[in-house]
């Protein structure tokens, strides 16, 4: 391993610059914060005044409240929800590739992810107690690949 680092000149920055390169090769001490989560997506958002736009509001704005309650309470947690769409229970150091996106759906009570494209698609709910339950159950029961 280490004559591996040395051809390549990473072992003498690693020597240099432990502390900063730290994150390159362990995993974060802390928990992943529910505002990390919802940076990490490009939101598919429609164009205001459009029929869409305010589904989509509401919908965007059940999601922000989801994370907050998933960073809070035991039920559902973040790296769940990182799991469900990624594979992955804590984000990258160097980030996902592709940057995930948050796209909505009308097909489906439940979310649907594409773990291989980083897509998360969240379903409309009028009432945020029915999209709570209904990403809850979709989590819980569809782990995906395992945590990678």
């Amino acid at each position: 391993f280490r004559d591996g680092l040395k051809a390549l000149g990473v072992l003498d920055e690693l020597l240099r610059y432990p502390v900063q390169l730290k994150s390159l090769f362990t995993k974060p001490e802390k928990g992943v914060m529910a505002a990390e989560v919802e940076n990490l997506f490009h939101i598919k958002r429609s164009e205001r005044g459009s029929n869409t736009f305010h589904k989509k509001s509401r919908t965007l704005a059940f999601w922000q409240d989801y994370l907050q309650d998933a960073e809070c309470e035991d039920s559902v947690s973040l790296e769940d929800i990182l799991v469900s769409f990624s594979g992955c229970d804590s984000i990258p150091t160097l980030g996902f590739s592709p940057k995930p996106s948050l796209e909505f759906i009308s097909y489906s009570r439940f979310p649907v992810a594409n773990t291989c494209e980083n897509i998360l698609r969240i379903p409309f709910h009028n009432a945020y107690s029915d999209f709570k339950t209904d990403m809850d159950f979709a989590i819980r029961n569809s782990p995906g690949f395992g945590r990678a």
